[in-house]
């Protein structure tokens, strides 16, 4: 909120340390604004979690990443449904949902811009299966995303 971020920029610059936020539905807000967020300070930064934000808005993540991308130190990546789907906003197994995470992959490595990713399991794992596997298949498919 812009509320902590107003209360930690002053902690994080008095220590030279980052204050490190995360989006969950937020962007989906209207009156929400990233930017507002980390004006407070330098320090301030973003996890961008993909999927909460596509989730939440239907819109594509890649863009806000190609703004912001020096204010971003990682990314939440998995997949879900947009806003308008029959079940909105809905973890889905990777590929079966609509957050364009090869949009997302191909700007950052096009750019080479220093941003981790991290997978985030958040669909159930289907019976057989286990998280480790659901893991691999996850990274499996963003590798072919990005040949």
């Amino acid at each position: 909120s812009e509320e902590a971020a107003e209360r930690m920029a002053p902690f994080a610059e008095k220590h030279d340390k980052y204050v490190i936020f995360h989006n969950h539905g937020q962007p989906g807000d209207p009156n929400f604004s990233f930017d507002r967020v980390l004006a407070f300070g330098p320090k301030l930064m973003l996890n961008l979690d993909i999927g909460h934000y596509y989730g939440a808005t239907g819109k594509n993540p890649a863009d806000v990443i190609e703004r912001l991308h020096d204010r971003i130190i990682s990314l939440h990546i998995k997949d879900k449904t947009g806003p308008d789907a029959t079940e909105p906003n809905s973890n889905r197994p990777f590929g079966e949902g609509g957050t364009p995470i090869g949009d997302v992959l191909k700007v950052i490595q096009k750019n080479g811009w220093p941003i981790i990713g991290d997978i985030e399991l958040e669909y159930k794992v289907p019976e057989g299966s286990d998280p480790v596997a659901e893991v691999k298949k996850c990274f499996e498919y963003c590798k072919g995303l990005l040949k």
